[in-house]
């Protein structure tokens, strides 16, 4: 019989439902059950579908504006942005709420679409110089970007594990 050494700490019993989790980095990376996962996954469509509707609400208003509207300083651009702009926010709105709804039903290559397509389009509005530092409200606009990026990329971790959880190699509950 091994005889315990004082001070030595115990190792916690494992808990009834313990579930396995690759080695290496993809174990790190994961959630610690499929209920995480699915509140990842949930952050993630839940955000997609607030930006489309935010975006909805934007077009909505942009396109409620009269189009010959001009504010009082003479040579200011008009209040209404060009059409090719609300269409490219119409697009991603929409594309936006399709790639959304198949996280919601735990499609792991919606997920990624759904965290990649944000940075493109924001890299194409940077590019197009929509997305700038020149006030305050551009860098809230950033921390927006970012927060949704987050939930965006907390969707992938949690598509893939709950992939893991429910359709893995290893014994264990499910």
């Amino acid at each position: 019989m091994a005889s315990e050494q004082p001070g030595a700490v115990p190792e916690p019993a494992a808990p009834a439902e313990y579930y396995p989790r690759p080695p290496g980095w993809r174990g790190r990376m994961m959630a610690a059950n499929p209920e995480q996962a699915r509140r990842w996954m949930r952050w993630a469509w839940v955000s997609g579908l607030v930006w489309w509707v935010w975006t909805i609400g934007v077009l909505l208003v942009w396109m409620a504006a009269p189009a010959v509207a001009v504010s009082e300083v003479e040579g200011s651009a008009p209040a209404i942005p060009p059409a090719r702009l609300l269409i490219y926010y119409g697009i991603e709105g929409f594309v936006m709420a399709l790639l959304a709804l198949g996280v919601m039903r735990h499609w792991r290559p919606t997920a990624v679409l759904l965290a990649v397509g944000f940075v493109v389009s924001r890299i194409v509005l940077i590019l197009l110089g929509l997305i700038t530092l020149d006030s305050f409200r551009d860098a809230i606009w950033l921390v927006i970007y970012g927060g949704l990026l987050f939930a965006f990329v907390r969707g992938v971790q949690g598509a893939y594990s709950y992939h893991w959880f429910t359709r893995s190699p290893m014994p264990g509950p499910r």
